[in-house]
């Protein structure tokens, strides 16, 4: 991944948290015309932090080539596992 790429995941990682943790913490927000926007916005930045996660996983080189459809499976049915990717091989260079 590039710098771009690398701060991106980062804030999109900090985003959703964050937003998670403001509608835990103000109930008083958890209205549908405040949380239909906010959700919106948290689903198109999870959209595109996937496909940053899948473009570098399809560019990186990998000693098994079995390797890369096994981290793309694990992250469609598990997606914290992009997580898991991005430290162990996302934020390395290629």
């Amino acid at each position: 991944m590039n710098f771009f790429e690398k701060m991106y995941s980062i804030v999109a990682i900090v985003f959703e948290i964050g937003l998670v943790v403001f509608f835990l913490l103000q109930p008083q927000y958890q209205r549908l015309s405040i949380l239909l926007p906010a959700c919106t916005i948290g689903l198109i930045v999870n959209i595109i932090l996937l496909f940053l996660i899948f473009r570098d996983i399809f560019q990186r080189p990998f000693d098994n080539p079995n390797t890369r459809y096994l981290w793309l499976a694990i992250i469609l049915l598990f997606w914290p596992a992009g997580l898991i990717y991005l430290l162990r091989h996302g934020f390395k260079p290629r």
